[in-house]
């Protein structure tokens, strides 16, 4: 997903070593993230479920139902993400129809893969 101007600012990023715990799964959704650089694992009951690298996102599923998480997600290299709040993500939805298409897409891909 080609990321919005909005990212290119300086400090609208976060960075997160190898290994660290961007989010674990249970705890209350803030943002979703797209990985500007590096490699996050998705782990879902102590399995990698998928690695998403960059210019892909995750996170998202939180923001759209307001539950939980559902999985836990890990640095797996050093990364650089852009966090996407309930806020952003409501306004890139209304002012950039392709964002929320590129969204569903993805999660429907999601799900399709899904055991």
């Amino acid at each position: 997903m080609k990321l919005p101007n909005i990212f290119d600012k300086p400090g609208s990023t976060k960075t997160y070593p190898a290994g660290a715990t961007i989010f674990a799964e249970g705890d209350p959704p803030e943002f979703m993230y797209v990985v500007k650089t590096g490699h996050v694992d998705i782990v879902k009951d102590g399995r990698v479920v998928e690695t998403v690298g960059p210019d892909g996102f995750f996170g998202e599923l939180a923001l759209v139902d307001k539950s939980n998480r559902s999985a836990t997600a890990m640095a797996k290299t050093d990364c650089e993400l852009a966090p996407i709040s309930e806020k952003q993500f409501l306004f890139m939805a209304s002012e950039t129809p392709f964002f929320s298409l590129t969204v569903m897409r993805e999660m429907a891909n999601r799900l399709r893969r899904a055991p």
